[in-house]
């Protein structure tokens, strides 16, 4: 796959996630056969992350509510070019996924990342699993307007190739807004699609799995709704906007199920978390 003229061989990667944040799982993932490595999503402050347990595994499916635990961006300065040299040593590329709470923290983490030399940047703007104030934050993938200030401060503080981590959207004439809002701001290279399905819940004996009670929905339970996003999107792009597919993905055929949508390349990341960064080797 192509994104802004980067290529990456093959069109697998991880996607950002609880097992793609330091060197250690970096330097696991070069010696796999994927084509790219993300790490992230990170933060400007270090974040421990909600309170455990914060992850379970059902049959079918996956909750998460991990909170974006990272070292923040002052680890990440440090420590970001020995991961992109770990990552091209091993003929793949480095993509560095951001998350914030405003707008000028996507931008600074935009220039941490350009000072590094990473080679795409991608902007978390889907995750349904952190809290401010006791309070779920507003989760950008809705809002428009908001996710086109943040592209318009990234752009000014960076030339690397953008890529967006979106949302599921149950509304197709939302999606379609998006899309719209995307091909006109002329500065995103790829769309990254699904992020987890908001607000999932599940007990057992009476007792929420999650601490915090609802997290994302990922696994083979989102597979088809991810693969619903990628028709839609590819669509609804312009073509040279690349679209990554990701949920659910857990086998080649699942890859190609994916390419026969439209996307130009998939992220795995419950199959990771569950078992074990080699596990994505089977995708390729």
């Amino acid at each position: 796959m192509r994104i802004r003229g980067i290529d990456i061989q093959p069109g697998v990667m991880n996607a950002a996630c609880s097992e793609a944040k330091s060197i250690e799982n970096v330097r696991t993932l070069a010696a796999t056969r994927i084509g790219a490595i993300v790490v992230g999503s990170i933060t400007l402050k270090p974040r421990e992350g909600n309170p455990p347990p914060q992850w379970y595994a059902g049959e079918h499916y996956a909750l998460n509510s991990f909170g974006m635990p990272n070292n923040g961006a002052a680890f990440y300065r440090e420590h970001l070019p020995e991961m992109i040299s770990l990552a091209h040593e091993s003929g793949k590329k480095f993509i560095l996924s951001v998350a914030g709470f405003a707008p000028d923290d996507y931008a600074q983490l935009a220039t941490l990342a350009d000072e590094a030399g990473v080679d795409i940047l991608e902007l978390n703007l889907g995750c349904p699993n952190v809290s401010v104030g006791g309070e779920q934050k507003p989760i950008v993938s809705f809002d428009t307007i908001a996710m086109t200030e943040i592209i318009d401060r990234v752009s000014e503080a960076t030339d690397i190739p953008l890529t967006l981590k979106l949302s599921p959207y149950s509304n197709p004439s939302q999606l379609k807004e998006v899309a719209e809002a995307i091909a006109a701001s002329g500065k995103v290279a790829g769309v990254v699609t699904s992020n987890t399905f908001a607000n999932g819940y599940m007990e057992e004996r009476g007792q929420p799995v999650i601490a915090s009670e609802y997290g994302g929905v990922s696994g083979r339970a989102l597979f088809p709704i991810a693969l619903g996003q990628v028709r839609q999107f590819r669509r609804a792009l312009p073509e040279e906007i690349a679209v990554i597919g990701v949920g659910g993905v857990e086998s080649k055929d699942d890859v190609n199920r994916y390419l026969q949508a439209g996307a130009d390349g998939v992220q795995a990341a419950t199959l990771i978390v569950r078992d074990g960064h080699h596990a994505i080797n089977k995708l390729v």
